[in-house]
C-alpha cells in the first residue's frame, strides 16, 4: 500500500498479545476490587458509593471474562475462569454489603472475604507467563 510495509503478525501472536492485555486489565483492577472487598466486609455500613464501586469493577471483570472466552487461545480458558472468580466474589460481595431487606447482620460481614486471595497471584503469575513468551 502506497510503498509502506506493514508487519503481518502471525495469528498466534495476536491472541497472546490480545489475551495479555485482557489479562493484564483484570490484574489492574485488583486493588479497586480487593477495595471493595474490605469495605463490604468491614463493620460500618458501607455507603452507596462503595456499591457504584463494586459494580463496576464486577462489570469490568465480567466484560474482560467474555472477551477471554472469545479469544482461540489454549491459554484462554483459565485466564477466563479467574477473571470470572474475580467477577463473582466482588459481585456477591456487594450483594451481601446491600442486602434488599436493607438488615446487614454480622453473619453478612463474616461471609465476604476482605481479598481476592489466590486467585488474584493465578491471574498475576499467567499474565507473567504470558508476557515472557511474546517477548521471548
Amino acid at each position: 500500500m502506497f510503498g509502506a510495509s506493514k508487519r503481518r503478525v502471525a495469528a498466534p501472536d495476536v491472541e497472546l498479545h490480545a489475551l495479555l492485555a485482557i489479562a493484564d486489565r483484570g490484574c489492574e483492577l485488583q486493588d479497586r476490587a480487593e477495595a471493595v472487598l474490605r469495605g463490604c466486609a468491614g463493620p460500618d455500613r458501607p455507603d452507596t458509593d462503595l456499591a457504584r464501586e463494586g459494580g463496576y469493577v464486577a462489570g469490568e471483570y465480567h466484560r474482560l471474562h467474555g472477551w477471554a472466552v472469545d479469544t482461540p487461545s489454549p491459554d484462554a480458558a483459565r485466564v477466563a475462569q479467574l477473571l470470572m472468580g474475580h467477577c463473582q466474589l466482588v459481585h456477591h460481595a456487594v450483594r451481601l454489603a446491600f442486602p434488599r431487606s436493607g438488615h446487614r447482620t454480622e453473619t453478612h460481614r463474616r461471609a465476604i472475604s476482605p481479598d481476592l486471595g489466590d486467585p488474584a497471584g493465578q491471574l498475576r503469575a499467567r499474565r507473567d507467563e504470558l508476557a515472557r513468551r511474546i517477548e521471548g
